[in-house]
């Protein structure tokens, strides 16, 4: 009984709990392509290796890159 006294103060003098760290927004991962011209456009699209939607860079010939893990799609013209 007396410890559940005490947890229970210790609970109520401790405070909020510590916010949860957030991840970068996903677009901040096309950021540095766009600001050293690699990319001609930043948008998101299936990545056929992570299966999912990624941040990509799409080229002006129809190729594209992940940003994420750097798998490269050939484009029409390629």
């Amino acid at each position: 009984m007396l410890a559940a006294c005490w947890n229970r103060a210790r609970a109520l003098f401790a405070g909020p709990a510590p916010a949860p760290v957030a991840s970068p927004a996903p677009f901040a991962y096309a950021l540095p392509a766009l600001f050293e011209g690699r990319a001609d456009i930043a948008d998101f699209d299936d990545c056929p290796r992570e299966k999912r939607r990624t941040p990509h860079a799409m080229r002006a010939d129809g190729s594209r890159k992940c940003f994420r893990c750097g798998h490269e799609t050939p484009g029409q013209d390629s």
